[in-house]
This record gives C-alpha cells, structure tokens and sequence, in this order.
C-alpha cells in the first residue's frame, strides 16, 4: 500500500493508506449564525446554539432542513443531549453585565414539541413543578450551582448523569423519576450527588456510565467512580473489578517514546503485595503500607540519577491504571451529598484512576490537548427489544437500578475506550483491558487538528488538509478467531479516507452523518473586506458498513496479484469491520447486505488462505470459510472450483478440514445445512475422506450429519478397511457407522450380528466419544436403541463413564433410561437398578448429595421384592453386577431374623416357591439378592438418619411390612433404642449381635438392656422363651463383667443367688489385671525418665 508520506509529503507518520472511504451524499446548508457557540446531535438531528438565545433543530436526513427552534434562558456556551432521557443539557452564560460572568446549568425537557409562544416552564433542580406538566410544554430544569460559576458541562448519554465542573471540582447530578403527590403525576428531576476534586481546573469534562473524565490545555484525567458497600476493606477491594491484584506483566501498550539510555545509578525496590516485599526495613515497610491502598500492588520504586531524571522530564507524563491511590499529579477526592437517598445501600465513594496525561510544554511548543472522546462497546443481546429514544425515552416504568450512575444498558458494555488528541497526533486506549489500561494506535495528523468525531471502528479527523478518516483497532479481541497462534501486535492504522475542505472548524457526528461547520476565524482573515452572517454546515452520510467493504475491497483489488499480503490485509481489516458491526447491533437485527458483505469477505479470505504456500495459511482457509455462515453445499462446490489452479493435496486438506470443523458445529441450523447436501457433492466428499483421510471416514458419516450418502458406497468403503483390520478402537469405529448405514436402509439384522461381534473393550470408547448419536435428548435415537438392545453391557458402561467422566448428571442418565419405558414402575426399568448400584456404591460419587437416587434405589428393591403373580424368580440382569454386598459387609446378627433365622445362606437355589410365609423357602443368594442388596445398603453409611427416616414410611406402606420375612428392614431403619425393644420382643436372639455391633462400648446401653431382660424374665411364663432371654442375660453379664468395676457389678446383681458367682469372680479377676496392667505401664514410664 501507499504511504501517506507518498501522498501528503507528511514525515513521522504510522499511517497506510487506502482511499476507500466514501460519504453516499454531501448536503449543504446555512444558519444565520457568524459564530455558532456550541452544537451537538441527537440521533439524526442537529442541535444549534445560536447567540440569539435560542437552539434551531435541524433535519439531517431532510437535507438540514430546519424542524423548529425552541428558546433559552440565557446564551449558550456548551450543549449536550442525552438519548435516554431524551433531554438537552446546556451551560449559559448571562447576557447581563455582571463582573461575575455567572454561569448557569440547565436541563431542557420537551423540546422536540413546538412552544407555540407559551412560556416555558422553569424551577430549580429538586423543586416540585408549579404547574401541570403538559407532555407538550418545554420544561426548564436548572441544576444548583452554588455562587461560582461553571467552566464546562456534559452527561451521559445512556445514564443521564451530568457533571458540571466548577473550579477544581466536578459536581455530578443523578437523574430520578418523582412523584407529586398533590397532583398525582410523576416528573424527572435531578439529584446532586457528589463533589469530585481533582488536581487542576477543567476546561472540558466527560461522563459515561460510571467513567470521568476531565481536561484542560495541558493534562487529561479518566477515572472511574466506585460506590463502596458496606463491607470490610478488603470486601471492597475485591468488590472494584477494574482494581484486581495484578501480577507482573510485561505491557503490550504501544511505546510512545524511546527508552532512556541505561542508568548506571539505577535503584529498583520491588512490593510484590502488602504482606510481601524484598525491602528489609521494617519501619519503611509499615509506612508505605499506611499510605497505599491494598489495590495499588505490586509497587515498584524506581530511583535514578539526577542526569536521567532530567532527561525524562522532558517526557509527558503519563500514569496507566487502574490505580486506587495514584500520585500526587492525579489525585482524586470525592465528597458525597449527606441529605441523598441515592447512595442508600453504600457506605461511600472511591476514585480509580485509569489514565492521566500530561503534555510537557517544552517538549513540542503549542502542544495541548484538542479532543477526547469516549468509546463504548455495547453489544447487544438477540432477545433485547428496541425503542426508540425520541417517543420512549420519558418512560418511567424503568426497573430502578443498583448503582444510580449505571444505566441500564451498563451490563451490555463489554469494552470502554478513550481517545486522546492534542494538536498534532491522537492516542487511543482500552480502559477495559484486564491487566492495565493500554494504548492500542497513535495517530499521527497530516496536519494540526481541528475536530475529531469517533464510531466503534472509525476516527474522522478534520485538520487544515480537510477531513482524514482512519480505522480504529477494535479493543474487544475475540471478535475473529482465526488460528491458535499467539496474538500479533498491533498494526498501523490505516487511513481510508481523505476529503479536502478548506475553511472548516468544527467537527460533530449523529447515528449516520458527519457534520462539519465552516470556521469565520479563517474566512475573515482571507477576506477581511466581506462581512459574513452566516455559517455553512456541510452534511455528509456516512456509508454503511457493507458500502464500505466493498468500496474497500475494489480498492484493495489493486494489490490483488503483485502484493498479495496487502490485498489480505485490507480484507481482514474489512472483515473486522464487519463482525463489530455484527456484534454492535446483535446479529438478528442485521440486514441482508451486511450479513452478505461479510460471508462475502470470510469467503475471500477463505480463497486467499487456500492458494497460499503458507501451510500455517492454508489450515485457516476452513476456518474462514466455517464463519462465513455459507451451506455447505456452496462452500465444497467453491473449494471444487479451484481444481487444476492450486495442488490436488491442498485442495483435498482444504475440504477435508473445512467438513471437520462442520462437523463440530452442533447447532441445528449446521446440521441441517449438511443434510441439504446434493448426493453428488456427498459422494465426492466421501471420496476425498476414503483417499486422504481414511480414519476419519466413520466420523464423517456419523457426526457430519450428511445423510445423502450413497448407502452402498459408504458400506463398501468402510468393509475394505474392515477386511485388513483386527479388532481395535478404529474397527469398531467403522463398524458402527456401518450399522449406522444398515439401519438407514432398514437391515437391522444384519446391523445386530455386527454388534455382537465387536469387542467390549474398543467398542466401550467408541460409544463415549459418539455418546451424542446414541442419545437425542431424553430418548434414545434409534442407534442408541439398538445398541442398548443388543450391547446392553457397553452401553450400560457407557453410562457410568459419563457420569464418571462428568459428561451427563446421574439425573440425565435416570431420565434417559426411564423415558425408554414411560409407563413401567421404576424397578421394572431396564438397567436402572444396575445403574443406581453402580454410582451410589462408587467412591467417585458424594452419595448423600444424591438422596432421591437413594430413594429410588430403594423403592427398586421393594418393588422387586414385592410378591410376584408369575415366577416369583427374577430375570437374570442382562449386565454384569456387583455382589450383594456391594455397599459394605453385612452383620452376622442379620442371619438370626427370619428369613434365614440362624441358617446360612445358601448358593445352590432348592427351587421352593419363595413367598410372604415363613414356612418351606428357598435360602440361597439368588432368591434374597434383593433383600441381601438393600440390607448391606442400609448396613453402610450411605443413607441419613432423615433418609432412613422416609425409606421406613415407604416400608409401611408395602405389603413387605406384614411379612416377618422383612423385619430385618424395619430394624435397619429405626433408631437403635427403639430396635432393640423391637427386637427384645419379637427376635431375642439377635440383640446380643445387634448390641455388640451397635454398642460395643456404651455401657449406659447395657446396662439398660439388663434391666428390660431381667424384667422380661420375670414375666416370662413360656419355658422356651425363658431359656432364650437366660441365654441373652448370660451374654449381658458377660459384657457387664468386663466393663464394670466389681463393686458396680455387685450393687447391681440381686443379692442371694448364687448363680451370679461365677460373674463376679470374672468381674474380680479383670479388675485385678486391669490394675496390674496399670502399674506396669506407671513403673515403665517412671524407669523412662529416670534414664
């Protein structure tokens, strides 16, 4: 590309230039102003402060044409609009002589409507209306000043937050819905709600959204204004998302300046963060802590010679943020308004420093600041609806908001930038960037500057050349991903407009015009003899961003053959374009051509990459082509058409990886798109994958989604790889896509015995890494019905890989197998049983997060255990399944309850029906595996004492509850003291086992238990019965002997009998052991010390 050098004679520039930029349409029009005071846009209206107190409103789609004009108080010297409130903010001055000059604020409402020679309505900012509010009545708000006057006024345009700066201090006012309780009518009025001193007097002052930023001929300060919560401090440090706890990083900002030469004498102390540092002086340390905020680390103190210091001084000096507790040169305090509601909820207020600069006056002479502009990046939501500012902006029916200087639209605003001019060069930077605020370009002018006026992806600079326009390097980052390579730095900008216009000095910009007004200064001293009284404005409509691609890719066609990298750089910058505008205005609200223009730009870049001889270019050849949002069938057929002009080996790759990453596309639309494919085109992509990709053949025909395949050919290619191989992972690959085919053209037969062929251990990850194509949804597709049917084994363990693996939940999984047979109680559901066992026993699963998988695998067993009208056997499980005792080992006091009562389990079934009577049943493992199941589940510590709980209502409510055969539940299940009462009464030869694996060292227990027997006894008639709780007391005793002391033991038997001898001498001789055993331990600790 040309140089702008080549173009302007201009030296000391970083500019390429490509004129491409075309304006559709010039309109010129008049005002019968000498020396308009200050305008601004609202939308695609002109806005005029005249000097005749009054502001003209004019038409910029009509040609300029004049709509009305509506009255001011005073004479205008700074005017700003705010499209979400849709009201005019102006700062006038008194026409009055006063030495003071006075100054006043004041918000205009209702100024679309023509007055019609009413007065207007005017009162203090906080002051009720006097009268009604007529929707068509101008309405005249002014905001309180104090006694000294303003320098500059501005507001938010999506907030409506103004900020008036007086002296060295930014009042900002909060805009507010009020209601009038007389009149019952709500009004909009404005809040003072915090005084921000800075460090020199503004001259120009900026809000947006919660960002400030203030200048004056020489220094230029952005910070962001934080409402803190009532938290601790290190809550609020933590809470400010632009203040994190940086790293050390080296900055990717652009350098501005040469380094200054090495400095022997260089000192460098280095805080790594408030509790860590390399300084050794502790006195020094706890004094730097006391003046920095916690925020401000990692700190670098760097000292150097006099000599150097000297030299930087003649730098600008320039402090990048975030920083909460900057240098003196930007300090910021903030005074918050005590009688506000608005900061209900906060505890106050805290500056943050983004960026400060100073320009040095003897660096460069006359060099100060000419412009700043904000940036904001909203990007829009699909689903957000649109209204229009102009008929909607007065609604009141807004969602009141957290933060008072945040608006609405505050959570779409993904980047905010900033641009910075002086006279002869501007700076852009990202204020959003995650480590530190970062300049992206420097803009060097042909000539000085005289206006400037940004969008999201253009800089118009008007200088004494005439207008310049430049791209802008897109803050926001992940707008085209093309490759995986490291970000490259950024390039120049590129200037893609020159207009020429002499005489002009004023520059602003609405929605789709670019307005520039003539300048009188440079009329008057050319021709001083002709008095002008009026101004031309010139109207000029901005193309749109589809116009300009193509106005910038015939103008980059130059380059087309001899420079090839030029003509690919022009088009992805034109592709950049694109996407933001894409992004900016959500892609459903994107007209046809836009969404033309850019398919139509990652399609040439797609060819470009494509007839490369760069490998690294020709593999994002399909990743282009993949954005391009084109069918498929268009995409192969363009690739198709390069046959004979580049290498069959390219082209071939080109394909193959452009139908991979279409294949990755799971979005229904791409799928879709790929079954619309022509059989033609299909089979010659399945000739391509058969020769150059062979291993990825089974994917292209399970996961492209194409299903215009010729069944035939796709079988026959997939067996002749078959016919060389052994059973691996690749086999069973192509042997499912195979039964994929199969069952396209109804041959489910044959699609079975290949199943039943194919090796568990290759077949297993196949089925996990093409898991989407056995399941659609909740259901099974008809793959997956087939492989569940056929392979129930890998597919159950599929199952749990994915829930292992964190694929699928445990709920999905129970889902999907429970929607396979609707109406079936749940322990008739294939698999589900298997399943439950296999996730609640494994101890990669927090079972107890699970309780209603508990519940469900419960409710399996009783359902299964319930008695049976057919063969009360159950079906062998079609899955290999753990043993019974799966949860954990089972007590042996569980063999004492029927049905088992002190028999073993058997393993050989005797085949006797297995019913609810106690009478003749078969013993063995298979006939109880349910029963065996569910009491090593209850045995574990899998179940709460609140799942236990509901697991013994459901029990109740079963006929398994009437049957003897299942106590052994309901003993599980109750709390210990109520199941030994249980027990005791119904089955006493187990509580001694109970006692001893519930108990074993509670003597409390014991104790209580002797007494329930010893009573039990005294009313036993049956002698039976009395045998068995002799033999139960014998066994209390027993315990009772070893853990009580012999006193105990005897205060506790009944006196005169001597049966109990034999318990006492036992009780003597423990008691005896247990003291010598003492005394051992005593006298060996005391021999220890002694040596």
């Amino acid at each position: 590309m040309k140089s702008i050098e080549e173009v302007l004679g201009v030296s000391n520039t970083n500019a390429r230039m490509l004129i491409c930029h075309n304006f559709v349409s010039q309109d010129v029009f008049v005002t019968e102003e000498r020396d308009i005071a200050a305008m601004c846009t609202a939308q695609d209206k002109l806005l005029i402060a005249t000097s005749r107190m009054s502001i003209e409103v004019r038409d910029l789609v009509s040609k300029g044409q004049m709509l009305m004009t509506f009255p001011t108080i005073d004479k205008v010297t700074m005017i700003d609009y705010c499209s979400s409130g849709n009201f005019v903010v102006t700062l006038e001055r008194e026409m009055l002589s006063s030495p003071s000059d006075t100054s006043h604020a004041r918000v205009y409402f209702n100024w679309w409507n023509e007055v019609c020679n009413q007065d207007p309505i005017v009162r203090k900012a906080g002051c009720q209306p006097t009268r009604d509010v007529v929707g068509n009545r101008l309405e005249v708000v002014e905001l309180p000043l104090g006694s000294s006057s303003a320098s500059c006024i501005a507001c938010c345009r999506q907030s409506g937050t103004i900020a008036v700066a007086v002296n060295d201090t930014i009042k900002l006012f909060c805009s507010r819905s009020s209601h009038d309780d007389s009149r019952k009518c709500d009004y909009f009025d404005f809040e003072f709600l915090m005084n921000v001193k800075v460090t020199f007097v503004p001259t120009r002052v900026y809000v947006c959204e919660e960002y400030v930023a203030c200048c004056s001929e020489k220094e230029v300060h952005v910070f962001r204004v934080c409402l803190e919560t009532e938290q601790p401090r290190s809550d609020k440090v933590a809470a400010v998302p632009d203040t994190p706890k940086r790293k050390k990083h080296s900055s990717s900002s652009l350098s501005e300046s040469g380094s200054v030469v090495d400095d022997p004498y260089f000192v460098e102390w280095k805080f790594d963060s408030e509790e860590n540092s390399e300084w050794g002086n502790a006195q020094w340390e706890d004094e730097l802590k006391s003046v920095l905020h916690p925020s401000s680390f990692p700190v670098t103190l760097s000292l150097r010679s006099a000599q150097i210091c000297d030299e930087r001084q003649k730098l600008d000096d320039i402090v990048l943020g975030p920083r909460v507790n900057p240098q003196e040169c930007c300090k910021v305090s903030i005074a918050v308004n005590p009688s506000t509601d608005l900061m209900s909820g906060f505890d106050g207020a805290s500056a943050t420093t983004l960026l400060y600069r100073k320009f040095n006056s003897h660096t460069e002479s006359g060099k100060r600041v000419e412009a700043f502009h904000w940036v904001p990046y909203y990007l829009q939501n699909e689903d957000s609806s649109f209204s229009d500012p102009l008929t909607a902006a007065l609604s009141l029916e807004s969602e009141p908001l957290k933060n008072v200087l945040q608006s609405q639209l505050f959570t779409k605003l993904h980047t905010l930038a900033c641009f910075v001019s002086c006279t002869d060069q501007g700076y852009f930077y990202n204020l959003n960037n995650a480590k530190a605020t970062t300049l992206l370009s420097i803009y060097k002018y042909s000539n000085d500057i005289k206006g400037v006026a940004l969008d999201e992806c253009f800089l118009h600079a008007l200088t004494s050349t005439g207008l310049e326009t430049y791209t802008l390097p897109i803050p926001y980052q992940p707008l085209v991903q093309t490759s995986k390579e490291k970000e490259v730095p950024t390039k120049p900008a590129i200037m893609i407009g020159l207009r020429p216009f002499l005489g002009l000095g004023t520059l602003v910009m609405s929605d789709h015009h670019l307005i520039l007004a003539s300048s009188n200064d440079d009329c008057s001293s050319s021709s001083d003899s002709i008095e002008l009284v009026s101004s031309t404005l010139y109207s000029l409509l901005k193309p749109t961003m589809s116009q300009l691609f193509y106005d910038l890719k015939e103008a980059a066609s130059v380059y087309k053959n001899e420079e090839r990298q030029a003509y690919m750089s022009a088009l992805k910058e034109g592709l950049l374009i694109l996407k933001t505008q894409i992004l900016l205005q959500g892609r459903s609200r994107c007209n046809s051509e836009l969404m033309a223009a850019y398919s139509d730009s990652c399609c040439l870049l797609g060819d470009l990459c494509l007839k490369s001889d760069s490998e690294v270019e020709r593999e994002q050849a399909a990743q282009y082509y993949d954005i391009s949002e084109e069918i498929p069938e268009t995409i192969i057929k363009r690739i198709m058409l390069f046959k004979g002009q580049i290498k069959t080996s390219s082209l071939t790759r080109g394909a193959i990886q452009y139908v991979k990453l279409a294949m990755c596309a799971r979005s229904l639309e791409s799928r879709k798109a790929m079954e619309g494919l022509s059989q033609a085109t299909a089979d010659a992509i399945l000739d391509v994958f058969a020769e150059e990709c062979p291993d990825a053949l089974y994917r292209l025909i399970l996961c492209s989604g194409i299903t215009s395949f010729r069944s035939e050919k796709a079988i026959g290619l997939l067996k002749k790889k078959l016919a060389s191989k052994r059973q691996s992972h690749g086999y069973a690959a192509d042997s499912l896509a195979i039964v994929h085919l199969l069952l396209q053209i109804g041959n489910s037969e044959t699609a079975q015995n290949i199943l039943k062929t194919l090796s568990k251990e290759f077949f297993v990850p196949v089925l996990l890494e093409l898991h989407e194509l056995i399941h659609g949804g909740e259901a099974l597709t008809q793959l997956g019905r087939l492989v569940k049917v056929t392979r129930p084994d890998a597919y159950f363990s599929m199952l749990v890989h994915l829930k292992n693996n964190g694929s699928m939940t445990p709920e999905q999984i129970v889902l999907i197998l429970r929607h396979s047979s609707p109406l079936t109680d749940v322990h008739r559901v294939p698999l589900l049983k298997e399943f439950l066992e296999a996730i609640l026993s494994s101890k990669r699963t927090n079972s107890q997060a699970y309780p209603h998988l508990l519940i469900m695998l419960v409710k399996v067993y009783f359902g299964r255990m319930a008695p049976q009208e057919n063969s009360p056997q159950q079906p062998a499980p079609s899955v290999h399944t753990k043993p019974a005792s799966l949860f954990g080992s089972r007590p042996v006091w569980l063999l004492e309850l029927p049905p088992f009562s002190g028999r073993h389990v058997t393993k050989t079934c005797s085949l006797y029906t297995t019913s609810m009577n106690l009478s003749e049943c078969c013993l063995c493992w298979n006939c109880w595996d349910d029963l065996l199941r569910l009491q090593s589940f209850l045995c574990s510590e899998l179940p709460s004492p609140s799942v236990r709980a509901q697991i013994l209502e459901i029990f109740e409510s079963t006929p398994l509850s009437e049957s003897e055969n299942y106590v052994s539940l309901r003993v599980l299940c109750l709390p210990p003291a109520r199941a030994v009462t249980l027990l005791l009464d119904r089955h006493p030869t187990s509580v001694l086992g109970y006692m001893e694996d519930k108990f074993p060292g509670e003597c409390d227990e014991w104790l209580s238990l002797y007494k329930a027997v010893t009573e039990k006894l005294e009313r036993c008639a049956d002698e039976k019965t009395a045998a068995t709780y002799k033999t139960l007391l014998a066994g209390v005793l027993a315990y009772l002997s070893g853990a009580l002391n012999p006193e105990e033991l005897v205060n506790l038997l009944p006196p005169g009998k001597q049966e109990y001898m034999e318990y006492v001498r036992q009780c003597m001789e423990w008691y005896q052991a247990k003291l010598l055993r003492e005394k051992i331990i005593a006298l060996g600790t005391e021999l220890k010390e002694m040596m």
